[in-house]
């Protein structure tokens, strides 16, 4: 009788099994404003430049991400992005205030920071799908998980 009401999970097809393994390198967290910020600051060089998954949906709403050491060079010395201040890099993130802030992992370390637009943004849509992929900080004053930054 009790198994009778269970619910069966029906397995995840295995091209969303591909795409969340995808996501999962990226090591994708949901941060604050001041982890940011802490990350930033941390940075051994900053970059502000378009969020680099636009190419996909160019017609999306522009939001500009933070790029950080290593990365920030390349994408400088690709042009396109701009080196930045802390103090800049923090302006560009507050522009885009309503849309939520997560860092990815690129070449193996948290280098991007990208207000995302959740509409069009693969984590979040794994996320509606039911694939959670976005690591979440309880606490605020929880740092990133340990070797990340």
């Amino acid at each position: 009788m009790y198994f009778e009401k269970m619910t069966v999970l029906s397995p995840i097809p295995t091209s969303d099994k591909r795409m969340l393994g995808n996501i999962k390198k990226f090591e994708p967290v949901i941060i604050t404003m001041d982890q940011a910020m802490d990350s930033i600051h941390n940075a051994s060089s900053v970059a502000i430049g378009e969020r680099v998954c636009r190419t996909l949906h160019p017609d999306s709403v522009f939001t500009e991400s933070v790029f950080l050491d290593e990365l920030a060079e390349e994408m400088i010395q690709k042009g396109v992005a701009t080196p930045c201040t802390a103090d800049e890099a923090k302006q560009t993130l507050n522009k885009y205030s309503k849309h939520p802030l997560i860092i990815s992992k690129v070449s193996g370390k948290h280098q991007e920071i990208c207000r995302t637009h959740p509409p069009e943004c693969v984590y979040w849509i794994a996320e509606k799908k039911g694939l959670t992929c976005l690591a979440r900080i309880k606490a605020e004053n929880q740092s990133l998980p340990a070797g990340t930054q």
